[in-house]
C-alpha cells in the first residue's frame, strides 16, 4: 500500500534520485517537513536538529553536539542515507573526505555535517522540482 503512494507522489520519486536515499527516508522526509517552501538556507537543520550547540558568553562562542530537536526519525534515516550516499556518490564522498581532514576521529562529525548538506539539497530540488545531478569535477 505505502510503496504505491511513494510511487505516484513526484517528491518521493524526486528524492529517490539522491544515491543513498530510500522509498523509506524519503517518505519520511516528506512527512515532516510538509511544506519546503517554509525552509530558507539552513533552517532545515534546525528544524531536524542536526546543527551544532551554541553556547555563547563574553565574546566566546562554543559550538558542542547536536541539538537532537525534531523528529529522531528522520534525523536517522538521513544518517543511514548519508552514509549510502557516501558509498555511491562522488559528490558526497569528496565533501564527506574534505570535512574529514584525513583524520578518522572526525568521521562522525563529518556525518552529520554532510547529511546536513543532504538535506539543504533535498529541499532545494523539491523547491525547484531538479533532479540529482553529480557534479563532475575535473
Amino acid at each position: 500500500m505505502l510503496e504505491m503512494i511513494g510511487n505516484r507522489h513526484s517528491g518521493i520519486a524526486l528524492l529517490r534520485t539522491i544515491p543513498g536515499v530510500g522509498m523509506r527516508t524519503a517518505e519520511a522526509f516528506l512527512a515532516y517537513v510538509d511544506d519546503p517552501q517554509r525552509f530558507r538556507g539552513r533552517s532545515i537543520g534546525a528544524y531536524l536538529g542536526i546543527v551544532p550547540r551554541q553556547d555563547a558568553s563574553g565574546g566566546v562562542n562554543r559550538l558542542g553536539r547536536i541539538t537532537r530537536e525534531g523528529p529522531a526519525t528522520v534525523r536517522q534515516m538521513l544518517a543511514e542515507a548519508t552514509w549510502q550516499a557516501v558509498r555511491r556518490s562522488r559528490t558526497v564522498r569528496l565533501r564527506f573526505e574534505r570535512l574529514c581532514q584525513g583524520r578518522p576521529d572526525r568521521r562522525k562529525t563529518a556525518l552529520i555535517a554532510t547529511a546536513h548538506y543532504l538535506a539543504r539539497v533535498m529541499i532545494a530540488m523539491l523547491n525547484t522540482g531538479e533532479a540529482w545531478r553529480e557534479e563532475v569535477t575535473a
